[in-house]
């Protein structure tokens, strides 16, 4: 999953008016859109309830929604820290803490989650597109939007070529890879772009934006949030996981619902087609697994022959039942 934006390219601090209240306010509600999304992912992945969170398009909707506004609020962050000059040791400085918690991050999924690593999730993201983003700060406008459309565009180009984790985070893979979180370079450059041109653009009416102060409790606390993104991602998640890993081990264990809940997830991690699709051939292929009691053909490694034979003919009756 792993659904997140600028958490990291916050504006360097020079004083405390050199913050835009509105940005810090919006990245604040971002992180706790996130911080939902992520211990609903949980939740589901540990057994704890079951929305259909990985494939339902409206969670899908979901999460590529908080991405987009931290992505926009990135590219909006670099221009307002380094729009005049490229301020070199500041930027350096915060691009090491961007690689830093990636670092973590890919640390942190290999641990608990090794078969779903996040290998270029958002902030690897964020430290590429930040560096690939400073010769268009100053570039003329027309250029800047032209490579943000172009970025999006490409997109739609696909080839199975990039399928392999080692090409994936380019963007043109046709079966996404087994992982919590991944922001491939197209389109979500062109996003972070179109955040940096909005700024651009936005810069005469600068000086009235910055007068909204927002000093009402509630935006105190989100703003609060906004000026520390990047802290708030790393910790988030482990402290989310390990109180839900500490309800599920408090449940009582059902062996045959774990062992179905499981063969649900893996099947839907895998599955390539549309998510109305992938419930309904992983829904099938639960039914007949259980029905027929193929548990050890399933973890059987290697199959035997008879054992390959039975899994292959389900796989082909479930996508024709799932396509009709």
């Amino acid at each position: 999953m792993t659904t997140a934006g600028d958490i990291t390219a916050q504006v360097p601090r020079r004083d405390a008016t050199s913050r835009i209240a509105l940005i810090d306010l919006c990245r604040g509600m971002a992180l706790l859109a996130m911080a939902l999304f992520h211990g609903l992912w949980d939740a589901s992945y540990l057994g704890l309830i079951d929305i259909g969170i990985g494939v339902t398009p409206g969670w899908i909707a979901f999460q590529r929604a908080i991405l987009t506004v931290f992505l926009l609020l990135a590219g909006a962050s670099l221009v307002l820290a380094h729009g005049e000059r490229i301020r070199w040791r500041p930027f350096w400085r915060r691009w090491l803490t961007v690689v830093g918690g990636a670092a973590l991050v890919t640390l942190g999924t290999y641990l608990l989650l090794p078969n779903y690593v996040a290998y270029f999730g958002v902030l690897h993201a964020i430290a590429l597109f930040s560096i690939l983003a400073l010769p268009l700060l100053r570039a003329p406008l027309p250029s800047t939007i032209a490579a943000a459309t172009a970025a999006l565009l490409v997109a739609f180009y696909g080839n199975p070529l990039f399928n392999s984790r080692a090409l994936s985070w380019i963007g043109f893979f046709t079966e996404t890879p087994p992982t919590t979180d991944l922001v491939p370079v197209f389109p979500w450059f062109g996003v972070m772009l179109l955040g940096l041109v909005a700024m651009r653009l936005a810069r005469p009416v600068l000086t009235r934006v910055r007068a909204f102060r927002l000093e009402a409790r509630p935006s105190r606390f989100l703003r609060l949030l906004g000026r520390w993104s990047l802290v708030f991602y790393i910790v988030h998640q482990p402290l989310i996981w390990g109180a839900l890993y500490g309800v599920a081990l408090l449940k009582p264990n059902d062996d045959a619902s774990v062992q179905a809940a499981e063969f649900t997830r893996a099947c839907t991690a895998s599955c390539d087609g549309e998510a109305k699709f992938c419930t309904a051939y992983c829904q099938c292929a639960l039914d007949v697994v259980t029905r027929d009691d193929l548990w050890s053909a399933i973890a059987a490694s290697p199959r035997s022959e008879a054992e390959q034979q039975s899994l292959n003919q389900i796989a082909g009756l479930c996508t024709a039942m799932a396509t009709n």
